[in-house]
């Protein structure tokens, strides 16, 4: 395992180049958000309360007994926390009211829109490396602990109340951490099955060399982690209070289509299929997907490559409706 680099400054042409995870010490420091948590905890409410439009917000609750951590149930029939509809304020006097506790009940208010639920903070709590329509979300809670898992997009995290430690691992760590299914997960994205606070090495026991290749970030209010594409983190909250504003961009343009919709149909379509099969397949993905040979089709007129080269809106139309086609015959 080792340490996330850090740095105490960075412009958008870095950030643009960058590969692995960064620290950007004290990045958001001059935030009023930040700067009134200095002044304590009550002031901080006080000052994003002041920007709360008052409709009811999701919130994961869970029993003492969780110990924070937003996962399964022990049959994984279900979760371990319940989402409720609650009012911030109520929120953020719960977490207060329960911060002296050993074990206190989760309370995880996960990713908000600042635009939409507190409308001006974002005016005045300006993200310096991002354009200013990537919107920013925001996530409050106590010590509560997010299972490894990865976001289609690059991200940038902000720690503005509380302290958090961030575990990540890069997509090639897959397969060593175990991931659950898709069909049900904690908050929407695949996660990890191992407890990083108690791996079962007998169940998981390639876990061990995800966390040689692990990275560890640990940040103040006012820093921020870069994450990249697709890199699972652990996120753990380390005070009673912890707040943290994110900003997701990157994603793959809506016209393409999501890849994860690929990811399922490459599973249907070809896990089925005897190995000598998929192995035949592995070099059709090679040469026209991963273009491990170069630009497929260079051999071919400019204007007889197709899709090969290119995906005019027309064309994109199409192949769309055939793919519904295809999909709706069984």
């Amino acid at each position: 395992m080792q340490t996330v680099a850090e740095v105490s400054h960075l412009n958008r042409d870095e950030l643009r180049e960058l590969k692995e995870p960064l620290i950007i010490r004290g990045l958001v420091n001059h935030w009023p958000l930040v700067q009134s948590y200095r002044s304590g905890q009550q002031a901080f409410c006080e000052y994003l309360l002041k920007f709360d439009r008052g409709t009811p917000v999701t919130a994961m609750q869970g029993p003492a007994s969780n110990q924070g951590r937003i996962f399964y149930s022990a049959d994984m029939s279900g979760l371990n926390c319940r989402p409720a509809q609650v009012q911030l304020s109520g929120a953020l006097d719960y977490i207060l009211s329960h911060a002296r506790l050993n074990s206190a009940p989760t309370m995880a208010i996960q990713s908000i829109a600042v635009a939409d639920q507190l409308s001006g903070l974002e005016r005045e709590n300006v993200m310096p490396l991002l354009a200013p329509e990537v919107a920013p979300r925001i996530w409050i809670g106590g010590r509560a602990t997010v299972a490894a898992h990865y976001d289609a997009s690059e991200n940038i995290a902000c720690c503005v109340a509380g302290r958090r430690r961030f575990t990540l691992f890069a997509p090639d760590q897959v397969a060593n951490l175990y991931p659950g299914p898709f069909e049900m997960t904690p908050a929407g994205a695949v996660v990890s099955m191992v407890d990083f606070d108690n791996p079962d090495y007998q169940r998981y026991p390639n876990f061990r060399t995800a966390l040689e290749h692990a990275f560890v970030a640990d940040l103040e209010p006012g820093d921020a982690l870069y994450i990249p594409y697709l890199w699972w983190h652990h996120v753990r909250a380390l005070d009673d209070l912890n707040v943290l504003v994110n900003y997701w961009w990157g994603a793959p343009d809506p016209i393409y289509g999501d890849p994860r919709n690929a990811l399922f149909y490459t599973m249907m379509a070809l896990r089925t299929l005897p190995e000598d099969q998929r192995e035949a397949w592995r070099s059709q993905f090679d040469y026209y997907v991963f273009e491990k040979n170069g630009k497929p089709g260079s051999h071919l007129p400019e204007n007889r490559r197709g899709i090969m080269h290119a995906f005019p809106r027309e064309t994109l139309r199409r192949l769309k409706q055939s793919l519904i086609a295809a999909l709706s015959k069984h």
